[in-house]
């Protein structure tokens, strides 16, 4: 692990002087999973390997040549047994279409375009059948306040300050249909592959070419009553928690009614970032300083592929219903609380989800097994606007850790609260270095990327607060009974618990749910009864 220091740096960080690099908190307790010495010694230029090759016009051809055959598919998702009843494009009102090479740019970050071929999505169960007509006018309400989700992305010309959404107003596809061998009460109960028909999915490859929208949103009536809301968006616009305020401003218009935290702010200025009069080779030494790890992106998709995941439909995630649902009650997670000491519920089940799958993976001592939280970059004194729309959640490693390392919750709680005080105290700063990194075309990370392509690692995202959001959305027939949270790469997602139409609790209520995504040949492990147990805090505890 590299102890330099980013002093030596001309320039800025972020509008703030840089100061020595603090690495105490980056050491494990006996072993480390990173090499000695420096971290990111070599630096390879090969990250955004996609991106580049669209700014190719012949690459751009063979692309869209390549997807055309599968576009139908992936777009309709699973169409057996349904019957198409509207298939409308809802545009921003009061605005002309506007032809692609003419339309003016909403920019783009540099992280934002390293998120370009990811999606996320959520579904919505409804037990009161939706009006089309309110979704449709109060869809087109809001993309009035979000011009570029009816926009196309712009990857041509090189260099990411070059990349943006045209503002086009081409619109989005919002289409319903019915399914008359479906009921409601008969709704799959979590993310499995039957569920995928429920999205419809644009190819990637057809959005990072500017052919495809930025969001989709499909309706399927249920036999007898009852709808699913299925909406896609695409990650190179924000991440999760601009996603789920789009979402919440889209159920608010509906009703006649704004966002109660305002318009979005899409301003990219606002991140933390390089200074600008930092080139490409003083961001690369930076990175190299702070041990942001290089990886050639080769290797990199070769361990991800071999470790499960796939290119279509999602891009490098394991393959639909691979993840796995654990419900963590309350009583459980007052159980998780008691014996790790632990502060709050989120340092409790990080300790807790390291320590379980630390046993049940059932990897040799010693093993590198680092702990990863996310970290948003909205919000408190120094964070940005609460409504910033665009990627601003960083993965922060808490703990280079390896098996064997802790033996009790209480030891993995105070051997990754440290990580989780300098997640937090250096934010922006992780947000900047991300930014630097691809503007300068690194792959570097302040985690092992090898390591979590190849699902060796405790990815924690506590998305409780956020995705909680979900069942808020009314559309004028009361909000959703079920809401299923967006299938992403987190390896550890942490979730609201879902409402008891028994007892009348409402989301949130009894605990959480904990959704685990390991590469499969670990998730059946993890799918054994005894396991099953141990993660949702039943037994083991220690």
């Amino acid at each position: 692990m590299s102890g330099a220091s980013v002093a030596s740096v001309p320039g800025r960080l972020g509008g703030v002087r840089a100061k020595p690099s603090n690495r105490a908190v980056d050491r494990a307790r006996g072993r480390s999973s990173r090499r000695a010495g420096r971290r990111g010694d070599a630096c390879v230029r090969e990250a955004g390997a996609f991106t580049k090759l669209i700014e190719i016009p012949l690459a751009r051809g063979v692309a869209r040549a390549a997807v055309a055959p599968a576009k139908k598919f992936f777009l309709d998702g699973e169409r057996r047994g349904e019957s198409e009843i509207a298939n409308v494009t809802v545009r921003a009102p009061d605005a002309d279409v506007e032809a692609y090479d003419s339309a003016p740019m909403q920019a783009l970050s540099g992280y934002d375009v390293g998120e370009v071929p990811f999606v996320m999505q959520a579904v919505c169960y409804y037990e009161e059948t939706l009006d089309v007509g309110v979704l449709e006018r109060g869809l087109s309400a809001t993309l009035a306040k979000y011009p570029m989700l009816a926009g196309r992305l712009d990857l041509r010309t090189p260099g990411w300050e070059h990349k943006g959404a045209k503002l086009t107003n081409d619109g989005v596809p919002l289409r319903v249909v019915r399914d008359d061998n479906l009921r409601f009460e008969d709704l799959p109960q979590d993310y499995a592959g039957e569920t995928r028909r429920f999205l419809d999915f644009s190819p990637w490859i057809d959005v990072m070419l500017g052919d495809a929208p930025l969001f989709t949103a499909k309706v399927t009536q249920c036999a007898g009553g009852g709808s699913v809301l299925g909406v896609c968006m695409s990650h190179a616009v924000s991440d999760g928690q601009g996603f789920i305020e789009f979402l919440v401003a889209w159920a608010k218009a509906a009703g006649g009614e704004a966002h109660p935290w305002g318009d979005p702010v899409f301003d990219r200025s606002l991140i933390p970032q390089p200074a600008l009069a930092m080139s490409v080779d003083e961001m690369r030494e930076m990175l190299t300083e702070e041990g942001f790890d290089n990886v050639p992106s080769v290797p990199m998709l070769g361990g991800a592929l071999l470790a499960g995941r796939t290119l279509v439909p999602d891009f490098l995630r394991f393959p639909a219903g691979n993840r796995m649902m654990v419900s963590v009650n309350e009583a459980n997670m007052r159980s998780l609380r008691e014996a790790s000491g632990a502060s709050n519920d989120n340092e409790a089940l990080s300790a807790h989800a390291w320590l379980a799958l630390a046993d049940l993976c059932e990897l040799p001592v010693g093993t590198p097994l680092e702990h990863v939280t996310v970290v948003s970059g909205r919000g408190g004194r120094t964070g940005l606007p609460d409504m910033y729309f665009g990627n601003a959640a960083i993965g922060v490693c808490t703990g280079r850790v390896a098996v064997g390392d802790y033996s009790t919750l209480a030891q993995t709680r105070d051997g990754l609260r440290p990580g989780f005080t300098k997640a937090m105290m250096r934010r922006n700063k992780y947000l900047m270095l991300t930014e630097a990194a691809f503007r300068a075309g690194v792959n570097g990370f302040d985690f092992d990327i090898m390591a979590f392509m190849q699902g060796r690692m405790v990815w924690c995202n506590n998305l409780v607060e956020i995705y909680k959001k979900l069942y808020d959305l009314d559309f004028g027939g009361g909000g959703p009974t079920l809401a299923l949270p967006p299938e992403l790469n987190d390896i550890v997602q942490i979730q609201c618990s879902r409402p008891d139409r028994k007892t009348g609790a409402p989301a949130g209520a009894n605990g959480v749910e904990m959704f685990i995504n390991l590469p499969p040949a670990m998730m059946e492990r993890v799918r054994r009864p005894e396991a099953i147990e141990r993660l949702a805090g039943a037994r083991g505890i220690r």
